[in-house]
């Protein structure tokens, strides 16, 4: 009978651990990356349980034991912009610490009830689970946010981790006493509350500064393809009005060719060669958003003066998002457009293509001056621009792909490369 007694006893207790790690690894994939080998996705969940296992008491130090090797294989786990992944990992932390001191330090009468701590741990996965429930509804996807944002987010975390340790570790250097264990019981009674509360609230914030960066992106996106439909419109009014035309303006070259005036004729016939409607638009490839990038990019190195040799083959369905292929080409050209206009040669070459199941692009530009090592743009408007090489590494490493850069003999090489189903 002991037996069996034991056997349920440490059965639940695994059980309720298991929740733990469920609940909080599917509310972290929504937060941050994991990475694809199954190792360490459960590694990542082995992490998240052994932490909301611990028992957390005021005035303990398994709270700043348990930190460091929290974050190593949190981070070993995850993939994605570094400080993104320390920042929600610090959440997370600060998330788990406040559930396991509110259980372990203020539902001590509830185990009188029961076997020896099992209230306290039955009370992680009913927290973890609420919450779960509460943030599953608004994440569809894994939230992505520009480096930028990250900052703001890591510089926010700070709150509730310094609360969270002023609380609990200078009480474990102090002189036991009777009255100090009541001080800090007290204390933690409203502090654990709001470091709780201050956890979620930021992992909030994340998910609203996540979905207002897609609106803004997509707004910005949009409004690239109306200006580019724009000019497609305009091309084809112009075109229309030529052929509207064209027979008074063969009337008008033959009548000066008549009266010998084979000057005047020839300056006609050159203007109208010059016609902007004769030019045509430019198809850069099958692709949409890429031909909406690379033309609007190439109308800007025309008024640049930048010699641009663009050669783009691409089928009209990629497996990238339409935003990460915007950025990735816009801020590509940007920072090409940039150092090439501050250079005596102005060049910007680009070749992409997708070639046995690899998507492939280099851009290559003339680079006189100074090249900063982070290729961050000088542009006012950067909802689309200003990623930078981390940027534009992010979005790169999120579809298991590889970038490489390098300025050598006065020119900038680009090269990205990316698997995909397409051959």
């Amino acid at each position: 009978m002991q037996i069996i007694r034991s056997v349920l006893y440490y059965s639940t207790y695994l059980l309720l651990a298991a929740l733990n790690g469920f609940f909080l690894y599917r509310l972290c994939r929504g937060f941050t990356a994991v990475k694809e080998k199954r190792l360490l996705k459960i590694l990542l969940y082995i992490t998240l349980t052994l932490t909301s296992c611990m028992i957390i008491w005021i005035g303990d130090n398994n709270f700043a034991m348990t930190l460091p090797f929290y974050m190593a294989g949190f981070l070993i786990a995850t993939a994605g912009d570094i400080l993104g992944r320390i920042t929600v990992g610090g959440l997370f932390f600060c998330f788990i610490m406040s559930v396991c001191a509110i259980a372990d330090n203020f539902l001590i009468p509830l185990n009188r009830f029961g076997a020896y701590g099992f209230f306290t741990q039955l009370a992680r996965p009913l927290m973890f689970g609420l919450f779960y429930l509460l943030f599953s509804r608004h994440i569809k996807k894994t939230i992505k946010l520009p480096h930028r944002l990250w900052k703001l987010c890591a510089a926010l975390t700070i709150l509730p981790f310094a609360v969270l340790s002023v609380l609990i570790l200078p009480a474990y250097w102090m002189p036991e006493s009777v009255l100090l264990d009541s001080l800090n019981l007290f204390q933690g009674s409203v502090i654990l509350p709001l470091s709780l509360l201050s956890s979620v609230v930021l992992l909030s914030s994340i998910l609203v500064l996540a979905d207002y960066e897609t609106k803004a992106q997509a707004a910005a996106l949009a409004e690239m393809r109306e200006v580019y439909y724009q000019g497609l419109q305009r091309e084809q009014t112009q075109v229309r009005t030529l052929r509207h035309d064209l027979r008074n303006h063969l009337t008008a070259v033959s009548g000066l060719l008549e009266q010998d005036e084979t000057e005047k004729a020839y300056r006609y016939i050159q203007e109208l060669t010059d016609s902007q409607a004769l030019h045509g638009s430019q198809r850069m490839c099958e692709n949409e958003i890429v031909n909406v990038v690379v033309s609007s990019k190439c109308k800007e190195m025309e008024q640049c003066g930048i010699a641009a040799d663009i050669k783009i083959n691409l089928p009209p369905v990629l497996p990238m998002a339409d935003t990460d292929l915007c950025a990735l080409f816009g801020n590509a050209l940007d920072n090409a457009v940039e150092a090439a206009r501050m250079s005596g040669e102005k060049r910007v070459s680009v070749r992409c293509k997708v070639e046995k199941s690899l998507f492939m692009l280099r851009v290559e530009n003339s680079a006189d001056g100074e090249v900063y090592n982070d290729l961050s743009t000088t542009k006012k408007d950067k909802k689309l621009h200003g990623l930078g090489l981390a940027g534009m590494r992010e979005i790169v490493s999120r579809y298991g792909g590889v970038l490489e850069a390098g300025a050598k003999d006065r020119k900038f090489e680009l090269i990205v490369s990316i698997p995909t189903e397409i051959k």
